[in-house]
C-alpha cells in the first residue's frame, strides 16, 4: 500500500502569496507593451505578408526558408537594379495572381511556387538587355512569363510528388528560360556579349574565383563580389549547407579535371552552380547532415559534372546546355537510387520541418540518445500485473537466431519463486497459470491456434513449438505473436479487432514451454514461424530496491520486475489543460529582480509552443507523456533553458516514489555564431542525463516536481524544482546552482487565442 501523501498546504500557501503579489509598475508596463504588440500584429501582417513571400521565394532557390537569407539575396540583386526591379515585381504579381486563383496557401508558404517566378524574372531581365524592345513591351513580356511560370509551377508542384515522388525544384524555370532561349536566340547571344557593369573583381586564386562566380551565376550575376554576397547570405542561414556546397563543388571540379585530362573540350568550370547546388541539396537538405551525407554531397557534385558534360554534348548550341538541367538530373537520379536501399544506415532522409540543417542534425543526434528505439515497433506489456522477465533478446535458451527478438514473462513472488515451494509438479499452483493476457496494442487478430494441450511442469511439446498462440497485426505497424496460452484459453477469433489492453485469453503451458509463461515477439511476416523483428516495450514500470522507474520505451533486461503504467487522471488533467496565453515572471537572483515573458501557443498540430523572444520549445502530448521534442535556443532566455532541463518528459502515469530519466542537449563549447553547430553532424552532440520525480502527491490544482542533474557542470544547476498548474502551466521554478539560486515566479497570466492573438 502506498504511504499517505504528505500535506501540500505550506507549499501551496507560499505559491499563492507569490502569485497574488500585486505587479510592479515595470511589470504593468511590460504587460501593456506586450498587449499592444499582439493587438497591432494582425493589422501589420497583411502588409508584411507579400514581402515575406518574396524573401521566401528568393531563399527557396537554395531550398531554405530563411527570410534573412532571402532578404540578403534580394539585396544582392542591387548590383543590377534592373534584376532587382524585375524579380520583386514578378514575385509580387505572382503572389497576387496565386491569391486571386485561390491556390493553396501551402504553395505560397512553401516558396516553390514563387521561386521559379523569381528566377524566370531574372531570366527575362537578362535576355532583354540586348533586345530592341521598348520598355512597355519588355514589362508585358515579364507579365506573360510570370503568369506562365506560375501556372506551370502550380501544376508541377502537384504532379511531381504524387506521380513521380520527386521534388519539382526549378523545372518550371528551366522550361520557361529554355523557351525564351529557343524563341530569342539572337537576344541571348547579344546579351552574352554585353558588359554587365559589375564591380572589378579582386585578384584571387582561380578556384576561389570560379567558386564565387558560380555562386553569383545562380542569380545571373557571374561576378566575384556578387558571389561573395550570395555566399554570405547562405552562411547566415547555415554553415553546414555551405560546407556541403563546397564538398559538392570539389567533387564536380575533380571530374572536370579528369575529363580535361582525357582531352574533352567543354565548359565544366562555368557550370559550377550545378555542383554546389547538388551538394547542398543532397548533403544538407534532403538528408540529415552527417558524415555520410557529406560524402554524398561530394558524390552529387561529381555526378552533376558528368551530367553537365552529357548535356553540353547533346544540346550544344541550343542554349539549353547552360540551364540547371544537370542539377535536376542529379537530384532525381540519386534520390531514386537511394530509395532502393533495404537499410537506411547512417544516411537518413530529412523528416519534419527544421529552420536549418544544423537544427535537423542536432535533433537527430539528440533523438538517438533519448529515443534509441524510436524506429522499432512499440508494444505494451501484455498483462495487467507485475511480472518478471525470464528470457530476453538473444538468450541462451530458445531466443536465438531468427527468433532472437522475443521476451518471456512469468509471475514470481517476493522470493522470486514461480510457484510456492514444494509445488513445482502441480501446474495449477504456478502463479502464471491462468494469468490474464491482454492486447499489447490496437489491431486485428489474423491467426488463432487454440487446441493444444498443456504440458505437465518440466515437459515440452516440440511437435507444436508455439502451442496455443495468436498473431495480431497492429494498426501502427508490427505483427505481434503471443504464445503458450492454455488449451481453449484464447477468447478472440480470427478477424476480430481488439483495443490496447483488451483481454485476449489466459496463459498456460502449451507448446515448447516447461513452465507457464507468456511469450511475446514481433515478427516480419504473418505466417507462423516467421523471423522476429526488433521491438520494445513502452510505458511500463521497473521495480528496483531503491525506487520505481518509469520507462518510456526500452527492452527490459532478464530478471527485471516490470508492471504496466496506468494513466493518472490528475497528472493528465494538468498537462492536457495548459492554456494559450502570455505569462510574466518575476526573476530573482542574488537579490536582483528582473522580469521575463513566456508566451504559450498551439501550432497546427496541437503542440504546445513555449516562446521567449526568438527562442522556443515545442512539447507534444503523446500517448504516454508530455515530451519536449524540438528546441530553438540561442542562450538568451534562461527560463526556456531551465525548462528544457526540468521537464524534457513528464509521464501521465503516477506511482508513489516513481522516477524517470531523460537526456538534454548541452550547448556547444564553440564560441561564435560562425561555428555554432557545424561539428554536431560529424562528432555528435553533448548531452546531459537528468532524473525527475514528483516531490509531492499530484493534486488537481498543481504538480510539484524536482529534476536532479547528476554531475552537473558548474554552469548548470544541480537541482530544479518547479510547479505546473492547469491553464497557467509553469507557475514557479527555482534552480539551485553551486553558488546561488535563481527563481521564476509567475505574476500575471493573460489568456489568448491558440495562435497567440488577442480575442
Amino acid at each position: 500500500m502506498n504511504p499517505s501523501p504528505p500535506s501540500t498546504l505550506p507549499a501551496m500557501v507560499i505559491l499563492e502569496d507569490a502569485i497574488l503579489c500585486p505587479p510592479s509598475p515595470k511589470e504593468r508596463a511590460i504587460a501593456k507593451a506586450s498587449a499592444l504588440a499582439r493587438t497591432l500584429r494582425p493589422h501589420l501582417a497583411p502588409l508584411a505578408a507579400p514581402l515575406l513571400e518574396v524573401t521566401r521565394a528568393a531563399s527557396s532557390i537554395f531550398l531554405c526558408g530563411s527570410s534573412k537569407t532571402g532578404a540578403l539575396l534580394c539585396a544582392t540583386l542591387l548590383f543590377m537594379p534592373r534584376y532587382f526591379a524585375f524579380a520583386i515585381s514578378a514575385s509580387l504579381l505572382g503572389s497576387l495572381i496565386a491569391k486571386l486563383l485561390h491556390l493553396p496557401a501551402a504553395m505560397r508558404k512553401d516558396g516553390t511556387l514563387l521561386y521559379n517566378v523569381f528566377l524566370s524574372a531574372l531570366a527575362v531581365a537578362w535576355i532583354t538587355r540586348g533586345s530592341p524592345l521598348a520598355a512597355p513591351a519588355i514589362w508585358g513580356m515579364l507579365a506573360v512569363v510570370t503568369v506562365y511560370t506560375l501556372l506551370l509551377s502550380a501544376a508541377l508542384w502537384h504532379w511531381f510528388p504524387l506521380r513521380a515522388g520527386l521534388p519539382p525544384l526549378s523545372v518550371a524555370f528551366v522550361i520557361t528560360f529554355g523557351t525564351l532561349l529557343t524563341f530569342f536566340p539572337h537576344w541571348a547571344a547579344g546579351t552574352a556579349l554585353l558588359d554587365m557593369g559589375l564591380p572589378d573583381e579582386p585578384a584571387l586564386p582561380f578556384v576561389v574565383t570560379a567558386f564565387l562566380r558560380s555562386m553569383g551565376t545562380i542569380l545571373f550575376l557571374p561576378n566575384v563580389w556578387a558571389g561573395l554576397a550570395v555566399t554570405l547570405a547562405i552562411l547566415v542561414w547555415s554553415r553546414i549547407a555551405m560546407l556541403n556546397a563546397i564538398a559538392g563543388y570539389a567533387g564536380g571540379i575533380i571530374i572536370v579535371k579528369l575529363l580535361e585530362a582525357c582531352g574533352l573540350q567543354w565548359l565544366g568550370w562555368f557550370a559550377g552552380h550545378n555542383y554546389l547546388l547538388a551538394g547542398m541539396a543532397l548533403g544538407a537538405v534532403y538528408f540529415v547532415p552527417s558524415r555520410s551525407s557529406l560524402a554524398l554531397a561530394f558524390v552529387a557534385g561529381a555526378v552533376a559534372a558528368l551530367h553537365v558534360a552529357a548535356v553540353q554534348h547533346f544540346l550544344r548550341g541550343s542554349g539549353w546546355e547552360y540551364l540547371p538541367l544537370p542539377y535536376l538530373l542529379t537530384i532525381w537520379s540519386l534520390l531514386c537510387c537511394l530509395r532502393l536501399r533495404e537499410k537506411s544506415g547512417s544516411l537518413l532522409p530529412s523528416s519534419g520541418t527544421f529552420e536549418t540543417p544544423e537544427a535537423a542534425a542536432a535533433s537527430l543526434s539528440l533523438a538517438n540518445v533519448r529515443f534509441p528505439h524510436r524506429n522499432e515497433t512499440h508494444v505494451l506489456l501484455p498483462t495487467a500485473r507485475e511480472v518478471t522477465v525470464t528470457q530476453g533478446f538473444d538468450h541462451k535458451l530458445s531466443h536465438r537466431g531468427e527468433w532472437k527478438h522475443a521476451l518471456d514473462f512469468e509471475v514470481h513472488d517476493a522470493a522470486d519463486n514461480a510457484c510456492p515451494p514444494g509445488c513445482d509438479d502441480d501446474l495449477s499452483r504456478y502463479y502464471t497459470q491462468g494469468l490474464e493476457v491482454r492486447a499489447p496494442g490496437t489491431g486485428e487478430v489474423i491467426r488463432v491456434i487454440d487446441g493444444v494441450a498443456d504440458n505437465a511442469p518440466g515437459g515440452c511439446n516440440f511437435a507444436s513449438n508455439w502451442g496455443n498462440h495468436l498473431i495480431l497485426r497492429l494498426d501502427y505497424g508490427g505483427i505481434v505473436k503471443l504464445a503458450h496460452f492454455m488449451k481453449n484459453g484464447i477468447l478472440v477469433k480470427t478477424g476480430q479487432r481488439v483495443g490496447a489492453g483488451d483481454l485476449l485469453g489466459y496463459c498456460g503451458n502449451s507448446g515448447r514451454s516447461p513452465v507457464p509463461h507468456i511469450h511475446l515477439h514481433n515478427q516480419s511476416g504473418t505466417e507462423t514461424g516467421a523471423p522476429t523483428a526488433p521491438f520494445c516495450l513502452t510505458n511500463y514500470f521497473t521495480r528496483t530496491d531503491e525506487a520505481v522507474r518509469w520507462n518510456f520505451a526500452s527492452v527490459p533486461k532478464v530478471g527485471a520486475r516490470i508492471a504496466p503504467a496506468t494513466v493518472s487522471t490528475t497528472v493528465l488533467g494538468t498537462l492536457a489543460h495548459f492554456a494559450p496565453g502570455v505569462a510574466t515572471y518575476r526573476v530573482c537572483r542574488a537579490g536582483a529582480i528582473s522580469h521575463e515573458t513566456l508566451t504559450t501557443t498551439l501550432d497546427e498540430s496541437g503542440r504546445y509552443v513555449f516562446r521567449c523572444g526568438h527562442e522556443s520549445l515545442t512539447a507534444v502530448l503523446g500517448l504516454h507523456a508530455l515530451q519536449i521534442t524540438h528546441s530553438s535556443l540561442r542562450g538568451h532566455s534562461q527560463l526556456l533553458r531551465l525548462i528544457s532541463f526540468a521537464m524534457p518528459t513528464v509521464p501521465f502515469a503516477y506511482q508513489s516514489g516513481m522516477i524517470w530519466e531523460d537526456s538534454v542537449a548541452l550547448q556547444s563549447r564553440l564560441h561564435g555564431w560562425a561555428l555554432a553547430g557545424v561539428l554536431t553532424p560529424y562528432l555528435g552532440c553533448r548531452t546531459q542525463r537528468v532524473s525527475t520525480r514528483h516531490t509531492l502527491h499530484p493534486t488537481a490544482q498543481r504538480l510539484h516536481l524536482t529534476t536532479t542533474i547528476s554531475d552537473a557542470p558548474s554552469h548548470l544547476p544541480h537541482q530544479i524544482e518547479f510547479t505546473l498548474e492547469p491553464i497557467r502551466a509553469l507557475t514557479h521554478l527555482i534552480a539551485h546552482f553551486e553558488t546561488s539560486d535563481i527563481s521564476f515566479t509567475q505574476t500575471e497570466f493573460s489568456p489568448t487565442l491558440p495562435n497567440g492573438d488577442v480575442e
